[in-house]
């Protein structure tokens, strides 16, 4: 992926003018909005001759022009301009006219250095009247603002600022390269005659620190090739001069126009080229935002997969496996990017494979959308996955724990296609499940959800076969109920053709049984509701915490129920298949907990699905 950076980096170079590469190195000052004012010491130029002209005074503006770039904490900045947030007289004396005291530091030529030195000259010649006009001029800003200082030329009436001067752009430019080699708390990392491991030419110099982001740590033991010494980590990552500059223009580019959302993290989007393509071809449509807003009209909102409005994925799926691209989930930490996960070598086919297989799922859940949820549910919510069904179950805080990196290592399987724990995504679901149940909260959002999250990596091939015998729909019976269908057949049927529908997920007698005694449960609840307005038989349920022995312990009991309220003669024809499956199921079930319960919850929140035509109709269908 790093040399998809520095590929990225080298374009948008051979596309810029100077000024846009030395944009990558400025700072804005006033990123806060703290700085809102500028107070400029104005030299006049004459013939290469500078004498002080006055102090001025302005509002902060473009921030490019003024050419910040943090210095040493106990030294000067890269230019002379720096923020004043404290002591003006110390900022003016150890920052602005010590800047101009080391002009013979600098690596220019003989001529720029001869241009700070008359620059010098001119300022240290009336250091205590510009001081004394600093003052008077700070004075005038509110009492709350802070401003900066910088330099102005004013030559043939018009006012230079250093942005727009060459030699203080130059200086940027060289000074911005340090931070590829030296770091305050490790010293420096520069080799020298070895070989940059982005373009693989030999340099007279490479650098330790010019990676983008922190994908490793120098000074964590094992990760130095040279030992434990930060100042031989340059063999780790070795990159010249050119490349660290291509990088540092690929990163920023990155950071600006590939930048997107994702369920409460951000990632960057990194393409790298496979075959044959056109890397502008590529940029244009992945940072074009006229393109974003163009597809946005064309398509719902209900393609997406992300939360993110401007989500590119669905850009990227049309296009061929001419480039790949790379995923880099991070998070802000003050001016620093701290990488949570990085997903490399998504191809184009792969993100239509998701897309597919969404649509797909989608279409089977709309039996459920439109006859399981209620209307005040539908108005809020739509079944239809996208990683927003993931989040529901991994979110980012729940009972004082986050589950962001367990939620970010199951997104990374996606996106790449490697196997999934089952049961750990059914240990999540009914934990959510079970914490709505006791608190007597509706749960039918939740196990439809969870449904349709294992529908939907059920249906990618994710699941390890070992821990689960599943098979993926394609090619095995109709994978699509439609309400109405159901309607005109018998139960029997209407059972066997819901099990059809779904059939790798109904593939034993004990998931069958489970399933359909939820069923049976939720009819004596709601039976319960109607004649008493509670629904006493909730507290034999076990917060559904279901094993084998409860499981059949349960049918006698709800039988028994049934029987008590004159009810059970209506649900007879139920109770026989579930029995049939009971004795087809055997004994020491190979389920495991947490999946029977699922079942057997899931079951109470399709009963709408199996309709007693004698009787239900006159009972109230509540939710589980």
């Amino acid at each position: 992926m790093i040399e998809a950076v520095a590929k990225i980096g080298e374009y948008v170079q051979g596309t810029a003018s100077v000024d846009d590469l030395t944009s990558t190195f400025i700072e804005n000052p006033n990123i806060n909005g703290k700085y809102k004012f500028v107070l400029i010491v104005v030299l006049s130029e004459k013939n290469g001759e500078y004498v002080f002209d006055r102090v001025d005074f302005e509002e902060f503006n473009n921030y490019q022009k003024y050419l910040y770039k943090k210095g040493a904490p106990n030294g000067t900045d890269v230019t002379p301009t720096s923020k004043l947030a404290g002591n003006l007289e110390k900022t003016y004396r150890n920052r602005f006219l010590k800047w101009f005291q080391n002009y013979d530091n600098y690596d220019l030529s003989q001529e720029d250095k001869e241009t700070l030195r008359r620059m010098y000259l001119a300022i240290d010649s009336k250091a205590d009247q510009i001081l004394a006009d600093l003052e008077t001029k700070f004075s005038l800003k509110r009492p709350n603002d802070n401003a900066i200082i910088t330099l102005g030329i004013e030559s043939n009436g018009e006012l230079h600022f250093p942005g727009s001067l060459s030699v203080f752009n130059e200086i940027l430019l060289r000074k911005g390269k340090d931070k590829y080699f030296i770091k305050k708390s490790q010293g420096e990392s520069r080799g020298r005659d070895a070989v940059c491991s982005v373009c693989k030419q030999k340099k007279d110099e490479v650098y330790g620190f010019a990676i983008p982001w922190a994908f490793h740590t120098f000074d964590k033991p094992g990760f130095i090739a040279g030992g434990f010494e930060a100042s031989d980590s340059w063999k780790n990552t070795p990159v010249c001069f050119n490349c660290a500059t291509n990088l540092e223009v690929g990163k920023k580019y990155i950071e600006e126009k590939l930048d997107f959302s994702f369920y409460g993290f951000r990632y960057l989007l990194v393409p790298k080229l496979t075959l044959d393509g056109d890397l502008d071809e590529i940029l244009n449509i992945l940072g074009a935002k006229d393109q974003k807003k163009k597809l946005k009209l064309t398509r719902e909102i209900k393609s997406r997969i992300t939360d993110d409005e401007d989500e590119i994925f669905d850009l990227v799926e049309e296009r061929k496996d001419f480039f790949s691209n790379s995923l880099v989930f991070y998070k802000k930490e003050q001016s620093s990017y701290r990488i949570l996960l990085l997903v490399e070598g998504i191809l184009p086919s792969r993100l239509r494979t998701l897309f597919k297989t969404k649509e797909k799922v989608d279409e089977r859940f709309k039996i459920y959308n439109d006859t399981i949820l209620s209307e005040a549910q539908r108005e809020k919510i739509h079944l239809e996955f996208n990683f927003g069904v993931l989040r529901r179950f991994f979110p980012k805080e729940s009972q004082n724990r986050t589950f962001d990196k367990i939620f970010l290592e199951i997104v990374d399987k996606i996106f790449i296609g490697v196997k999934i724990d089952y049961n750990l995504l059914v240990d999540f679901i009914m934990r959510r499940v079970r914490d709505a149940f006791i608190k007597s909260y509706p749960t039918n959002i939740d196990i439809l959800n969870g449904f349709l999250l294992l529908h939907y990596i059920n249906e990618l091939d994710l699941f390890r076969r070992a821990e689960v015998e599943m098979k993926t729909m394609n090619g095995q019976g109709s994978g699509v109920l439609h309400m109405a269908e159901l309607e005109g057949l018998p139960l029997e049927q209407r059972v066997e053709r819901f099990f059809e529908a779904n059939m790798a997920f109904f593939n034993s007698d004990a998931k069958k049984a489970t399933f359909l005694e939820g069923v049976l449960a939720q009819k004596l609840l709601n039976i319960q509701w109607m004649d008493k307005n509670a629904t006493p038989f909730r507290s034999k349920l076990h917060g559904l915490k279901m094993n084998e022995a409860l499981i059949k312990r349960l049918l006698p009991e709800i039988q028994n129920k049934l029987d008590e309220y004159g009810k059970n003669h209506y649900y007879q024809d139920l109770e026989r298949i579930i029995a049939s499956h009971f004795v087809l199921s055997g004994v020491d079930w190979k389920e495991a907990d947490d999946e029977l319960s699922f079942y057997f919850a899931l079951g109470m929140n399709l009963h709408k699905l199996f309709k007693n035509a004698r009787y239900d109709a006159e009972v109230v269908e509540g939710d589980a």
